[in-house]
This record gives structure tokens, sequence and C-alpha cells, in this order.
């Protein structure tokens, strides 16, 4: 039963523009750590447009 509610949770959550954010929040932030550790004043603050399919 815990299987089920794990892997319920997954699909229900594993929307396409769910996955697309988490991705690029996750990129972007990777950037900002990369940026401020590299001395460079946080990395890039580009801006993201909705997914063209």
């Amino acid at each position: 039963m815990k299987w089920f509610l794990i892997i319920a949770a997954v699909v229900s959550l594993s929307s396409c523009n769910t996955m697309i954010g988490v991705w690029r929040d996750t990129k972007a932030g990777f950037q900002w750590t990369k940026g401020k550790m590299q001395g460079s004043g946080g990395g890039s603050q580009q801006e993201y447009g909705a997914p063209v399919y």
C-alpha cells in the first residue's frame, strides 16, 4: 500500500509544466551557486518563458 501511494504521488506531480519548472529552478540555483563560488556576482539572471511545443 505504501508503494502504491508513493507511485500515485509521483504520477500526479509529474505533469509536464511541473517537471519543467523543477528543472529550471534547479538549473538557476546551480548557476547562482556556481557564480557565488567563483565570485562572479551570482550567475546568470535569465528569464525563461513558457515552454514551446
